[in-house]
């Protein structure tokens, strides 16, 4: 059981996957098990155990660590390779950075279920200790349960690890308790020892279904769940910033557990992981892009590796009256979109540009251009989305052929110049220098832009993770665009952007994730970690903004060279004249033409009814089926009357008259506790008897009081007094019978007596 339990607290871990070679966990746990069970069973002193357990430790998780690392011929190089890892990483860790390195992360989860399997086989073998055992893996299941999506695998990875717990606490009661009744000689029978097995797994599966119920019903308590996540959300918003740091190496300081903050810091590491991030259901339309960025953010400052957002304007966005205007909307194409969020936390929303209208009550984070019109930022939603919640988006997607582009002009807006052309003036020749060569041919902005593309992806070696900086006080644009030669997305669109600018073009940094996995199952996008990526837009008059995509493991974008219309197709051309435009399948989905009809954006939309119904009273059951195996398993009835009794009398008082009547009762058999149904029926009929009237006598009294039940009275008293008076044992099932039907005539009775009396009351006012 201890096994198990420790196992799938680590395989709760796994099924996070927030890093790869999580699965180490599982293996090191196991080891630790059986390491802590033959030290707990050893004659080893404390101290032995602490050497030997270390000597273990070391040796163990560095093995374990070396396969995750790309080995070599020599192993002296591998481990050498591996400590300098690991000690940059605590050396980033202790200095308050983030840490990019998953190896660190890993290592520090193998590292606490390595002891944690250790210490749990150990106090158990040598303490026999529930709570030294069963702790570290509950607070380590509950940790990972907190940070992680409440998925229903995973719900069901907490639940068994409580039942396993659980049935673990019963075994070791029993086993202590056996121990106890064979050292004082108590008989412990087979059909004992199964009630108390039985007895030890109802009781686990009840508190199993309570723990499992509990917290949604009282969440449905409105000042319960508000005063929950009053207590909670700032210690979860703390500590996923931490989380944060590994699973995203963008976010700036005031990212809040975002993937992207307000500042972007460049990085020496690419995001990456299978981890899905959301997923994206497209409304099916006539028309489909050439390709969709899910953009979250544009930045437009730089400075020393960091990009950040100058934002003039931030004002709240009503989904249900309000709409963004914005640029040139009658050369756009309108797309709808259907977003489920996958991650922990988030609250920047991610949709293709220009978004026009969002299902989520949001901040706008804008730039005002002229009247109405807004250059958009980012949307930031009002609340936090959490694991499953939806929204829908609206956006005018631009198409430009390339000769529409190159026909753009100069005829920048002020707006534009005045925030899309800065350059740092200490890099600005440097760049201006590299781009005017390059694009030393070319006439229109686009065919610059597109120069510089094309050398970008040649010149630029694709490397998701680039060596540390030889110097502080080089621009690390310049040192990857003129020394290293490698990098990744956040290299390849910061220097597009930037030697755009340096020659008069306006350039923007834009972040957020691309298309993602296409499903043809399901007809939706998954985007995952390793979709996360940075591009420059470029801007055209009378077009807007346009992507650019410069970074080389990216497939280029074509565009078609002139517009094309389908109005225009002739009958009878030829189809290998038509231009070719990829084309995903999207199959339609059933839902409102209206979003504002639909309850997207609320989880607990897609609950079932019947289930929120169902918890609070198979909840009530559950406790009163719990509270009844209770006071019967541990004779609670009989016992606590008499416990009552014995601290009044031990503090000079005397018991009052129901706890005696309460004692008496618990003294009485099965038998005689249903005679006490004739005493009760008399009580209520007005005919109560003094303590010294015999059984028949009171039997006799109520059968003139209650002639149709004469019949049950006469059975009730013979069971009665063969109990009493004879050596066989009455028959309690016929006395319950009785007993009960004695009740009913007599409530009967009762009720039409009182109805006659309040008849004639009503005659005589009358």
């Amino acid at each position: 059981m201890t096994l198990a339990m420790v196992e799938i607290s680590s395989t709760r871990l796994v099924i996070t996957e927030w890093a790869p070679f999580l699965y180490f966990t599982q293996t090191m746990a196991f080891l630790g098990v059986i390491l802590g069970l033959a030290l707990g069973y050893s004659r080893f002193s404390r101290q032995a155990v602490i050497r030997i357990a270390t000597g273990y430790t070391f040796l163990l998780i560095h093995a374990q660590l070396l396969v995750a690392v790309e080995r070599t011929d020599w192993l002296w190089d591998d481990v050498t390779t591996l400590f300098g890892r690991l000690l940059y990483s605590l050396e980033q860790f202790i200095t308050n950075k983030p840490v990019y390195d998953h190896l660190f992360f890993i290592s520090l989860v193998i590292l606490a279920y390595w002891l944690i399997g250790v210490f749990a086989g150990y106090w158990l073998t040598r303490h026999w200790d529930f709570l030294n055992v069963v702790l570290p893996s509950g607070v380590a299941i509950l940790t990972v349960q907190a940070f992680d999506p409440p998925r229903l695998q995973r719900v069901l990875e907490l639940g068994l690890f409580i039942f396993t717990v659980l049935l673990l606490l019963g075994r070791l009661y029993f086993l202590r308790n056996r121990s106890f009744w064979k050292k004082s000689h108590f008989l412990l029978t087979d059909e004992a020892i199964t009630d108390i097995e039985r007895g030890t797994l109802a009781v686990t599966a009840i508190a199993v279904f309570i723990a499992w119920s509990l917290p949604g019903w009282v969440s449905s308590i409105k000042p319960a769940a508000q005063a929950w996540r009053e207590f909670s959300q700032p210690i979860f918003d703390k500590f996923s910033n931490v989380v944060s740091a590994l699973e995203s190496p963008y976010a700036g300081e005031s990212a809040g557990g975002e993937f992207y903050g307000a500042s972007l810091s460049l990085g020496e590491q690419a995001a990456t992981g299978e981890n899905i991030i959301f997923t994206v259901k497209v409304k099916e339309s006539n028309f489909t892009p050439i390709r969709t960025y899910w953009k979250g953010r544009n930045y437009d400052q730089y400075s020393n590796g960091r990009w950040t957002t100058g934002v003039d304007e931030s004002e709240a966005f009503d989904p249900a009256v309000d709409e963004i205007t914005v640029e040139y909307p009658d050369d756009r194409h309108p797309m709808e979109y259907t977003f489920t969020n996958h991650a922990n936390k988030q609250r920047l929303l991610y949709a293709p540009a220009e978004t026009i209208w969002i299902s989520k009550n949001a901040d706008i984070q804008s730039i005002p251009i002229a009247g109405d019109l807004k250059n958009v930022s980012a949307f930031i939603a009002g609340t936090s989305l959490s694991n499953g919640d939806q929204y829908k988006a609206k956006s005018l997607i631009a198409d430009p052929s390339i000769e529409e582009l190159r026909a753009a002009g100069t005829e920048y807006p002020a707006w534009v110049t005045k925030r899309y052309l800065q350059v740092p003036d200490e890099i600005s020749p440097k760049l201006k220098e590299l781009a005017l060569e390059i694009a030393a041919l070319q006439e229109t902005p686009y065919d610059k832009a597109q120069a510089i593309t094309s050398y970008l992806r040649q010149e630029i070696e694709y490397r998701e993770t680039i060596e540390e900086m030889p110097s502080d006080t080089v621009d690390p644009v310049l040192w990857v665009l003129f020394d290293y030669k490698k990098g990744f997305c956040m290299y390849y669109a910061s220097a597009e952007a930037l030697m755009l600018r340096s020659i008069g073009i306006p350039a923007r940094m834009a972040v957020g994730f691309v298309e993602g996995t296409f499903n043809e199952e399901d007809g939706l996008y998954n985007v995952a970690y390793k979709d996360s990526h940075a591009w420059p837009e470029v801007y055209f008059p009378g077009i807007g903004w346009v992507e650019f995509e410069p970074t080389s493991n990216q497939f280029p974008l074509e565009r078609p060279e002139v517009k094309f219309d389908p109005d225009e197709i002739v009958a009878g051309q030829e189809a290998e004249n038509l231009p070719i435009i990829p084309i995903q399948p999207t199959p339609q989905e059933d839902r409102p033409e209206n979003p504002l009809d639909e309850e997207v954006g609320n989880s607990t939309a897609t609950q079932p009814i019947w289930y929120r119904n169902l918890i609070a009273p198979a909840l009530a059951l559950s406790i009163l089926g719990l509270f009844i195996f209770v006071v019967r398993h541990y004779s609670l009835n009989e016992r606590l009357p008499v416990y009552l009794a014995y601290q009044y009398e031990r503090r000079g008082n005397v018991p009052p008259h129901w706890l005696k009547r309460w004692i008496r009762w618990t003294g009485l058999s099965q038998v005689e506790r249903a005679f006490q149904s004739v005493n009760l029926s008399l009580y209520w009929l007005g005919r109560p008897q003094a303590a010294y009237i015999t059984s028949q006598e009171r039997a006799n009294e109520l059968v003139k009081s209650l002639p149709e039940g004469r019949e049950e009275i006469l059975t009730l008293l013979q069971e009665y007094h063969t109990t009493l008076y004879t050596p066989q044992t009455g028959s309690l099932v016929t006395a319950r019978k009785a007993a009960a039907k004695i009740l009913f005539k007599t409530l009967k009775a009762r009720t039409k007596e009182t109805l006659q009396f309040f008849d004639r009351q009503y005659n005589e006012l009358e």
